[in-house]
């Protein structure tokens, strides 16, 4: 077949609704988190890709809404005209997201639009219908956030005269069905899509693989979604506090407690605590990273340069010509503390490493494309 005739064919198909007629790297526009080492679970861009989704799971108070607060904030301040839109299904908004949450995480409240509501309707139909029609207007939607999904009601179930009336699978079908419904939209939009989830315990820890199963001390766990919330996501992650007496205090030893302040017991105020988060699974990036970062409960994420320390090191940016010695950009440091210390006074060097080590992880993805900063 002559090359004419193929282009004529190619021109033809090419007219056809939703043909793809450039490929482009979506990793180059992500939504973030102020932490490196969360941000580095993701490969490629360090963060989630606009137009794609991310499932979050974990046990109670494990950190999934931190994460969304986290994710919401760095957008805000990266995008001074991104809007992120949540439901909260769970009807906590008003104490999770209150005024000090905001300042904390840098929320931007003009451009955080959130509702109190669990029925499919008020969410799925709201995403397609109204929320679109605004981005079709201009506005910039950056992020929607669902948190969590265990609590949308089903179909069947908002029908029912009794709560005594069983709806098997209902709840399943009905969040499936409402994210089949938003997927064209969330991809023409462009918006992420974080949604949270409830844990279940694994029953037989032989089935699932590592991408459902996350050993948690003696108890194995799996996300509380059908496999067609599973399939809607391309990337879920377990979150969960970070156990170990190493986890108790920073770098240099430093405990997350006030000690000026103590309970009836004589125990000291608790400050803060590590997470520990984990890409169990992907179909656009590495599987199997691990990050962990401090949580401050009056700061938000601290200790940002240990992240960035860890991740320089165990990735080869900062050089280790002995035990002693650390090397990075032409300098030197003698000692981790030295080292650490230069870290936590210079955000230059910070966001130097940084950038080096997203550059690597995008090296395969953008061979003749300058890779911005961070």
């Amino acid at each position: 077949m002559s090359d004419k005739n193929n282009k004529k064919f190619r021109e033809r198909l090419l007219k056809l609704s939703g043909a793809v007629t450039e490929a482009v790297n979506i990793h180059a526009n992500v939504i973030d988190s102020p932490s490196p080492s969360l941000n580095s679970t993701f490969g490629n861009g360090h963060g989630l890709p606009r137009g794609y989704s991310l499932l979050l799971y974990g046990p109670p108070r494990g950190g999934k809404s931190i994460i969304c607060n986290a994710m919401a904030g760095k957008l805000h301040s990266d995008n001074p005209e991104s809007f992120v839109v949540k439901f909260n299904t769970e009807f906590r908004e008003k104490g999770q997201t209150d005024k000090s949450q905001q300042k904390v995480w840098g929320i931007d409240p003009d451009r955080l639009i959130s509702y109190e509501v669990n029925q499919p309707d008020e969410i799925f139909d709201r995403i397609e219908k109204e929320i679109a029609a605004n981005v079709q207007d201009g506005m910039d939607l950056g992020l929607v956030i669902i948190d969590s999904v265990n609590q949308i009601q089903g179909r069947r179930g908002m029908a029912a005269e009794s709560v005594m009336t069983q709806q098997i699978g209902d709840n399943a079908l009905t969040i499936q069905e409402g994210l089949r419904r938003i997927l064209p939209v969330q991809r023409r939009c462009n918006f992420g899509l974080i949604l949270t989830s409830h844990i279940r315990a694994q029953m037989d820890t032989k089935t699932g693989g590592s991408a459902t199963v996350f050993q948690s001390h003696t108890t194995a766990v799996r996300p509380a979604v059908s496999f067609g919330t599973q399939h809607h996501c391309e990337y879920y992650m377990y979150v969960s506090p970070a156990g170990g007496a190493e986890n108790k205090t920073d770098a240099l030893g430093k405990a997350f407690k006030d000690e000026e302040i103590m309970d009836a017991e004589g125990n000291a105020e608790k400050t803060g605590h590590k997470i520990r988060c984990r890409m169990m699974d992907s179909s656009i990036g590495p599987k199997g990273r691990e990050g962990i970062f401090t949580l401050d409960y009056h700061k938000g994420i601290i200790n940002v340069h240990e992240e960035v320390f860890k991740l320089g090191t165990n990735r080869g940016i900062i050089n280790r010509p002995n035990q002693v010695m650390y090397e990075f950009d032409g300098k030197e440091w003698k000692g981790k503390d030295a080292m650490l210390t230069a870290l936590r006074d210079d955000p230059v060097l910070q966001q130097k490493i940084l950038q080096e080590l997203r550059r690597r992880d995008m090296a395969g993805l953008l061979q003749d494309e300058e890779v911005s900063p961070e």
